[in-house]
C-alpha cells in the first residue's frame, strides 16, 4: 500500500502541477493493513496533500509491481477527493500477488533489492470544474520512486 501511495504522490506532484496547479505531498504512511487471504491484503494509506488549486477527484487507480520484469503484485485503490488547502487524505485499496508469485517470493523480500522492481500505475483525475485527465506511468524503477541511493 505504501508503494501505491508513493506512486500517487509522484504522479500527482509531477503531472498535476504542470496541468492543474501547485500540488505537493507532505507526509505519507500506512493507516491500516489487514490480510484478506493468503495472497491478498487490504488496507489504507494516508497522504498529506497540499493543494493551492481547485479540488479534484482521483479515480480508476490501478498499479502493478514487477520483480525482475515479471508481474509480482497488482493493486487497486478506491476513488478519493482532494479539496483546496492542506488536508490529510486517506486512500484505501487492495493488493494481491500475481499468478506465478508465491508467498515464498514475498519472504524473499527480506533481502529486498529495489533495483529488482519496477512499477506501472494509471489513474484518472477529475477537476471540480469538470476537466478530466487520464494519467499513467510505465516501468518506473522502484529505486528512483523510493529515492534510495
Amino acid at each position: 500500500m505504501l508503494i501505491i501511495a508513493s506512486m500517487l504522490s509522484l504522479i500527482i506532484s509531477e503531472q498535476c502541477r504542470a496541468q492543474f496547479g501547485n500540488i505537493s505531498i507532505g507526509k505519507y504512511g500506512i493507516e491500516s493493513i489487514a490480510p484478506e487471504s493468503f495472497t491478498a491484503i487490504k488496507g489504507s494509506v494516508y497522504l498529506e496533500v497540499i493543494n493551492s488549486g481547485e479540488g479534484f477527484t482521483v479515480s480508476d487507480i490501478s498499479g502493478m509491481v514487477y520483480k525482475e520484469g515479471m508481474p509480482f503484485v497488482s493493486g487497486k485503490a478506491n476513488m478519493f477527493h482532494v479539496d483546496k488547502g492542506a488536508r490529510k487524505t486517506v486512500i484505501s485499496g487492495r493488493a494481491s500477488l500475481c499468478d506465478g508469485a508465491s508467498l515464498w517470493s514475498v519472504l524473499g523480500m527480506l533481502f529486498f533489492d529495489p533495483e529488482d522492481y519496477s512499477v506501472d500505475i494509471s489513474l484518472k483525475v477529475i477537476m471540480d470544474s469538470g476537466s478530466v485527465k487520464v494519467m499513467s506511468k510505465k516501468n518506473m524503477p522502484l529505486k528512483e520512486l523510493l529515492k534510495i541511493n
